[in-house]
């Protein structure tokens, strides 16, 4: 059945990425305003389907070199199990329907939502060919997730935060980088930027934005209207998840950073510790 192949390049696995649109809720000090939940699942759902779209069309123009990626070449439209026609009348579909829902959400989010699908498409076809840019690009659809929440429900949250947002995207967009690097055979011919690409550029990276993930968490500690000697108290936590997550990027020899990042002992815990203490700061002093 072919049904079942739609289903697949819906990518489901990678709609965690719009749970940011919760981030707005959560630092605003709103968790328990259960009016805003509504609004918010369907703008998580009809984000969730414009990504979609974007990841159809990224498949269509990427098939003939996701062959040579030990993971992606079993996907529909570059196994052939779906024609390259069929998958982008399904892309246009999805767009054309979660575009128009977001109308009813709000104007802001619409816009939102369609920059999202903007950028990318831009990536697709443009900026993933160059050095930086394909990273970049990538990274901005996290801030226009975490901005989508905040404009659902109206309310604002520091700007500390949405660039910790950008930085950690960064960070894994570098870090998946490098395990293409290290992974795959002829790396170039899977993705092009990879030729301007070389592990210490990577690295350098790697330490940059692990580096500004910190400053940043710790700058909002600071000046967050729930500032407290507590909060401040998180930043080692922080801390300490960045550098074993970097830890972790540089010695993967497999495909698959964020599985082992997800069901790393060391990072589980801490990240419990961590949304402990501030859900605390924020709700219970």
């Amino acid at each position: 059945m072919k049904i079942k192949y739609y289903m697949l390049e819906l990518r489901v696995h990678d709609w965690y990425k719009n749970l940011l649109i919760f981030a707005g809720i959560f630092f605003s000090r709103n968790l328990f305003n259960f009016n805003y939940y509504p609004k918010l699942f369907l703008g998580f759902l009809l984000l969730s389907l414009v990504s979609s779209s974007g990841y159809i069309i990224n498949d269509i123009k990427d098939a003939p070199f996701d062959v040579f990626h030990p993971r992606k070449k079993n996907r529909p439209v570059a196994s052939g199990k779906i024609s390259k026609t069929s998958a982008l009348l399904f892309s246009l579909i999805l767009l054309v329907f979660s575009l128009f829902a977001s109308y009813f959400v709000s104007i802001q989010f619409l816009t939102l939502a369609l920059f999202l699908f903007i950028n990318s498409l831009i990536y697709s076809f443009f900026l993933k060919d160059f050095v930086w840019l394909d990273v970049t690009s990538v990274s901005l659809n996290y801030i226009l997730r975490s901005l989508a929440g905040c404009e659902i429900i109206g309310v604002y949250i520091s700007p500390w935060l949405i660039m910790g947002v950008f930085y950690v995207a960064m960070l894994f967009a570098l870090a998946k980088r490098r395990e293409e690097l290290v992974v795959i055979n002829s790396p170039s011919l899977h993705r092009t930027s990879l030729k301007s690409y070389n592990l210490s550029t990577v690295d350098h990276g790697i330490s940059i934005f692990s580096t500004l993930i910190i400053i940043s968490y710790s700058l909002y500690t600071i000046n967050s209207p729930y500032s407290n000697i507590l909060l401040f108290f998180t930043i080692p936590i922080v801390a300490l998840v960045v550098l074993e997550f970097t830890s972790i990027s540089r010695e993967e020899k497999e495909i698959g950073i964020i599985r082992k990042t997800i069901s790393n002992p060391i990072i589980l815990t801490s990240l419990v510790v961590w949304i402990s203490v501030v859900f605390y700061s924020i709700y219970l002093r």
